[in-house]
């Protein structure tokens, strides 16, 4: 299969290349390996967003040589870049439902390098440079803008539900990044996903159900501006 890392990762690596030119890439990473192969799209290593794109990539600790994981995982989250979907380093992870660090507790600690994941839709190939501090930037804040309730989903295969519950009919399937007006929100099953867990729902009128606002690719698990169902 062809296959390709996204571009704003790619721009990433040029960075810390050309700001660090002696560091270490021994836990440098893109395609996922076979473990990661057998999790589908589970594992953003994987291509399985767009024609082959891998979302996902890792960069090695080396503080000898100015690349220190902790320090970047960091500033990624203070950047607020909208192209993050979230990020793994030292045990713990955050993603842009909220940015703050909570346990990780998959098998790899990810003490060797930081994982960076961004979003699967078409920000992920934005390829200007990231603003952060150690790069020369001064990150000025960002987030994904909200106007008349409309979001847009991430994921692939993402079920729409008749009720807010997880044996609840299917109605449709997402195949794929979608724009959606929410009407209304309300509490339902809790929704455990890539080192994340949310209960809340959101209900799309147009299309007679509902979606776990984990799949909404808004940094808050409950929407702003969105009244309750």
């Amino acid at each position: 299969m062809t296959w390709r890392v996204a571009s704003s990762l790619e721009t990433l690596r040029r960075q810390l290349d050309a700001g660090f030119p002696g560091r270490s890439v021994a836990a440098d990473g893109g395609i996922g390996d076979a473990a990661h192969q057998a999790r589908g799209s589970e594992s953003d290593h994987n291509p399985w967003y767009g024609p082959g794109i891998v979302t996902a990539r890792d960069f090695t600790h080396d503080p000898a040589h100015g690349v220190d994981i902790q320090q970047i995982a960091d500033q990624l989250l203070e950047s607020r870049d909208p192209r993050i979907k979230y990020v793994i380093a030292n045990r713990r992870i955050a993603t842009n439902r909220g940015w703050q660090w909570a346990p990780y507790e998959g098998a790899n600690p990810h003490e060797a390098h930081v994982h960076l994941s961004v979003v699967a839709d078409p920000r992920c190939d934005e390829p200007q440079s990231w603003n952060l501090p150690l790069l020369g930037g001064t990150p000025d804040g960002g987030g994904s803008a909200v106007e008349d309730g409309t979001f847009v989903t991430w994921g692939t295969s993402v079920n729409v539900r008749a009720q807010p519950r997880l044996d609840a009919p299917v109605v449709t399937v997402l195949t794929g990044p979608t724009q959606v007006k929410v009407g209304c929100q309300t509490r339902g099953d809790t929704v455990v996903t890539a080192g994340r867990r949310n209960d809340a729902w959101a209900f799309v009128p147009a299309l007679g159900g509902y979606v776990s606002n984990i799949f909404i690719d808004h940094p808050d698990s409950w929407l702003p501006g969105v009244p309750d169902c």
